[in-house]
C-alpha cells in the first residue's frame, strides 16, 4: 500500500513541526511596523503572523480556510473568509465572506455576502449581501440585498432590495424594492415598490411609487406624495396631498350626467369617472379613466384638456363593446377658492359592437363619420359634441 504506517507517522511528524514553526514565528513576529509583505493563514491562529495576526496589516494576504488580520494594501483572497480587524485598501476575494471593521476603499467580491462596518469606497459584488454600516462612495451588486446604513453616492443594484437611511445621489434598482431613509438625487427602479421618505429629485419607476417633496418624476400603478414641486406623477392613482385634488359633475350629448373624481397636479391629473344617460325609456350607465390637464391663462380663466375612455353599458344586457373616447376641450372661470365652471367642444370616438338587429346598444346623436367593421359585426363612428359642468376643488 502507497499509504503506510510509517508514512502516516512522516507525515504526522510533518504536520506537528508545522505548527510549532508557525507558533514560533508568531512570538518573534515584528507587529511594531503593523505592515507585512506577505502572510499565509491556514486557519488562524495557524498563520504566518501567528496570534498577532489580527494587528499586523498586509500587502498580499491568502488565506487556505479563513484568516483574521490587521488589513490589506494590495490584495487578498481566501477559500471561506477573510476577516481584518484595520482598513482594507485592496482587491479582496472571499469564496464565502469579507469582513472588515473599518475603512474599505477597491474592489470586494464575495461568493456570498460582504459586510463592511465603516464607510466603503469602490465596488462590492456579492452573491447574496452587501452589508454597509457606514457611506458608501461607489457600487453595489449583490443577488439579494444592499444595506446601507449611511449615505451613498453610487449605486445599489440588486436581485430583491436596497436599503439606505441616508442621502442617496445616485441610483437604486431592485427587483423588488428600494427604501430610502433620507433625501434621493436620482433614481429609483423596480419591480414593485420604491420609497423615499425625504424629498424626491429625479425619478421613481415601479409599481408603487412614494415620496415627500417631488422635483422630478413618478411612474407607476400607484404614486404617492406629499408635494410635487416640479413635473408630474403618471400612473392609475396618482395622489399628491398639496396637490390637484376636485370632484367633477358634466353634461354631455352622449353620457347626460357625468361624475368626475380629479387627482394629482394641475399639469397631468388622473381622471375616474362615472355616468348615466337616458334614451327613450331605456337607462345606460358608464364608467372610464383618463387624464388632464389644466394650463392657466389669467387668474381666473384656464384651460382644461381631458382624455378618457369610457364603457357603456346597458342593465341586464349581455356584455358587449360600446367603447366612448372622449377628448374634452374647456374654459374654466374661477368663481372662489373652491368653484370652477366649464364649458367646451369635445371630440368624440365610439366604437360598438352590434346586436342581433345590426344596431349598436346606444346611437350617438350624430356623427360626421362612420364606418361599419369588415363582418358588419360593429362599428366605429366620430363626431363633435360639447360639454359644460361644475368643477369643486379642494
Amino acid at each position: 500500500m502507497l499509504f503506510t504506517q510509517s508514512n502516516f507517522k512522516l507525515m504526522k511528524k510533518l504536520f506537528l513541526s508545522l505548527i510549532i514553526i508557525l507558533f514560533a514565528n508568531s512570538n518573534f513576529a515584528q507587529d511594531s511596523s503593523k505592515v507585512s509583505p506577505v502572510q499565509f493563514t491556514f486557519f488562524y491562529p495557524l498563520a504566518s503572523n501567528g496570534i498577532h495576526s489580527p494587528k499586523i496589516a498586509n500587502n498580499f494576504s491568502f488565506n487556505c480556510i479563513y484568516g483574521i488580520n490587521g488589513g490589506v494594501q494590495g490584495f487578498e483572497l481566501g477559500s471561506i473568509a477573510n476577516i481584518n480587524t484595520g482598513d482594507v485598501l485592496a482587491v479582496q476575494i472571499a469564496g464565502i465572506a469579507n469582513v472588515n471593521k473599518k475603512k474599505t476603499d477597491g474592489i470586494i467580491i464575495g461568493g456570498i455576502a460582504n459586510v463592511m462596518q465603516d464607510s466603503m469606497q469602490g465596488i462590492a459584488v456579492a452573491g447574496i449581501s452587501n452589508i454597509n454600516g457606514a457611506s458608501v462612495l461607489g457600487l453595489s451588486v449583490a443577488g439579494i440585498n444592499n444595506t446601507v446604513n449611511g449615505s451613498l453616492l453610487g449605486a445599489q443594484f440588486a436581485g430583491i432590495a436596497n436599503t439606505a437611511n441616508g442621502d442617496v445621489v445616485g441610483a437604486q434598482v431592485a427587483g423588488i424594492s428600494n427604501t430610502n431613509n433620507g433625501s434621493l438625487l436620482g433614481l429609483q427602479l423596480s419591480g414593485v415598490s420604491n420609497v423615499t421618505i425625504g424629498d424626491l429629485t429625479g425619478a421613481q419607476i415601479g409599481l408603487v411609487n412614494r415620496a415627500a417633496n417631488v422635483k422630478g418624476f413618478q411612474l407607476g400603478l400607484i404614486n404617492i406624495s406629499d408635494s410635487f414641486e416640479q413635473g408630474v406623477p403618471f400612473g392609475l392613482f396618482s395622489y399628491v396631498k398639496d396637490g390637484y385634488h376636485a370632484i367633477e359633475v358634466a353634461g354631455g350629448e352622449m353620457i347626460q350626467a357625468n361624475l368626475s373624481f380629479k387627482l394629482g397636479v394641475e399639469k397631468l391629473y388622473s381622471i375616474y369617472k362615472v355616468g348615466y344617460s337616458r334614451v327613450g325609456n331605456q337607462d345606460y350607465f358608464s364608467y372610464g379613466h383618463g387624464f388632464g390637464s389644466i394650463l392657466p391663462i389669467t387668474e381666473k380663466v384656464s384651460v382644461s384638456i381631458d382624455l378618457s375612455a369610457n364603457h357603456i353599458v346597458k342593465p341586464n344586457d349581455i356584455p358587449r363593446l360600446n367603447i366612448l373616447g372622449k377628448g374634452d376641450f374647456s374654459i374654466r372661470y374661477q368663481i372662489n377658492d373652491l368653484l370652477d365652471v366649464f364649458i367646451g367642444p369635445s371630440l368624440n370616438v365610439f366604437v360598438s359592437e352590434f346586436l342581433n338587429d345590426g344596431q349598436s346598444n346606444i346611437e350617438p346623436p350624430y356623427t360626421f363619420y362612420e364606418e361599419n367593421w369588415w363582418n358588419n359585426d360593429g362599428k366605429t363612428a366620430l363626431w363633435v359634441g360639447g360639454n359644460v359642468g361644475l368643477n369643486i376643488h379642494f
